[in-house]
């Protein structure tokens, strides 16, 4: 069981209420580097996108980083998704890596590395 989550290591099974999550078809980005794999809600794929780890599930919605693919690069953006509806929110700017921490006062706090120093927040009220 892992106890400490992290970008490359986390639960691919997380339960809060009535709120399911599952990861499924995890894959590396590069060696050694973050996961990332398809999310399902209460059993229903979120297609279209490829999430990385580990997500904070908020009352009925799950933030998780969404792996974002463009013409000159890749990287990662904040995602929020509505549990019932699963629609899927995509907002902040393109991060080589959002590796999620916590939800205080309508912000989601995050680090943009593996070793948690450089930190940064979303406004998401």
């Amino acid at each position: 069981m892992i106890t400490f989550e992290n970008p490359t290591q986390f639960r691919q099974h997380k339960e809060s209420g009535d709120v399911i999550v599952s990861y499924s078809n995890l894959m590396e980005i590069s060696q050694g580097g973050p996961e990332i794999g398809d999310l399902s809600i209460k059993g229903k794929l979120i297609g279209d996108y490829r999430f990385g780890g580990p997500c904070i599930i908020d009352g009925e919605f799950v933030y998780a980083p969404v792996y974002v693919k463009k013409f000159f690069g890749t990287g990662f953006k904040l995602s929020k998704i509505h549990a019932v509806t699963l629609e899927v929110t995509v907002f902040g700017k393109m991060k080589d890596l959002i590796y999620l921490d916590n939800i205080t006062d309508g912000r989601v706090h995050f680090f943009e590395d593996i070793n948690k120093t450089i930190s940064q927040y979303c406004e998401i009220n």
